[in-house]
């Protein structure tokens, strides 16, 4: 009784107990504390693109991501271009830039609001030192569409 006396009757820590029963409350109802993940469409993804430097791209009009598909697959004309809905989408873009082995791959892994900005968090993948990989040239890159915000968009890496 006078544990329960100290932590819930005692004014100072009143604010404290009923934070946490809220907290809890909120859990165990489904509601989580942080903010939810945006889906992601994976609109092209590999290890072969025409872009050899290391980056990150927003886009959010037709014509820039249709000169960004044109620099990344120049050779093929016609191919098609992914849809994209730009009223309601955009597209994000990660490259790793030129490797010389194989073994090495990039992955946008998942978005989400954060205050007032989206936060993106890409993977990236390296061979460890004692692999056996391919002997050749790689470009790995990721493009996927996400739903559309005028916030800026902060990228976090996480590398493995």
């Amino acid at each position: 009784m006078q544990l329960f006396r100290q932590h819930v009757l005692d004014p100072r820590r009143r604010g404290a107990g009923l934070t946490a029963g809220l907290m809890a409350a909120l859990l165990a109802a489904g509601v989580s504390a942080a903010p939810p993940d945006l889906p992601l469409r994976t609109l092209a993804r590999g290890q072969n693109g025409a872009i050899t430097q290391s980056g990150r791209q927003v886009i959010r009009d037709r014509k820039a991501w249709e000169a960004l598909w044109k620099q990344q697959f120049p050779g093929s004309a016609g191919s098609r271009v992914p849809a994209v809905d730009f009223s309601r989408e955009m597209v994000l873009a990660a490259f790793q830039g030129q490797q010389t082995t194989g073994g090495y791959a990039i992955a946008i892994t998942g978005a989400r609001l954060q205050g007032k900005q989206v936060v993106v968090t890409v993977e990236e993948q390296t061979p460890p030192p004692d692999a056996i990989t391919t002997q050749a040239l790689t470009s790995p890159f990721h493009f996927v569409a996400v739903k559309r915000s005028p916030l800026s968009v902060k990228w976090t890496a996480r590398r493995h």
